[in-house]
């Protein structure tokens, strides 16, 4: 069999990423598929952004449309607590050295990705804090004594070489910002996957994923 990866470019910060969770997870578990997941890094370095009120207002008109077109759930704790708390600073930083600590653990990075995303977005817990990193790796059945080693070994220049690599790969596919994916096949080339016209269509995604990997 032909080997196919589906390249996906991702930012645990960003809501239309959040949109695109239960299309990771299908790609994840669509058998013959490779998936690589990238994080893009979009509130990194220069580009944090501390929470104010411009930004939540922003955050919540594009939350609610997430919401009306895939169901996904944002919580109170998130919308009437995290956001409206002084002093946070939102940093994609932190998630995305947890999602590579969980992938060297054995963790897929959707799942981790996953669980990262639902602790912010619907439990409105501070996913920029190691402490809920750790818990949340914990929930999925890792020692956080051996998470946390691992997390402090990717963090810095590990995790900002992963992001540059992201980055470099989003520019190389013609990516429209976060998720951007692409197929990649065996014979080197590549081959556009419009994600982003599958939210909330699921099962319309599997048959999608199915049908490209009969082609390639």
């Amino acid at each position: 069999m032909k080997k196919i990866t589906l390249h996906i470019i991702v930012d645990p910060l960003c809501g239309w990423t959040y949109a695109s969770v239960p299309l990771i997870i299908a790609a994840e578990s669509t058998v013959g598929l490779t998936v690589e997941i990238h994080n893009g890094g979009m509130l990194t370095g220069h580009n944090v952004k501390p929470v104010s009120a411009a930004w939540r207002e922003f955050a919540i008109k594009n939350d609610s449309i997430i919401a009306q077109k895939t169901g996904q759930l944002f919580g109170t704790n998130y919308t009437d607590g995290l956001l409206k708390m002084s002093g946070i600073t939102l940093d994609s930083a932190p998630a995305i050295t947890a999602i590579l600590a969980a992938q060297e653990l054995g963790i897929s990075a959707g799942e981790m990705l996953s669980s990262v995303q639902h602790a912010y977005y619907a439990q409105g817990q501070n996913i920029m804090q190691l402490n809920v990193l750790t818990e949340v790796a914990a929930e999925l059945g890792l020692n956080k004594r051996t998470f946390e080693t691992h997390f402090n070994a990717l963090e810095g220049d590990a995790t900002a070489q992963h992001i540059a690599q992201s980055r470099g790969l989003l520019r190389e596919i013609n990516g429209e910002g976060f998720p951007s994916a692409a197929f990649e096949f065996d014979n080197c080339q590549w081959q556009h996957a419009d994600i982003a016209s599958f939210y909330g269509k699921t099962a319309q995604w599997s048959n999608y994923l199915r049908q490209s990997l009969a082609l390639g």
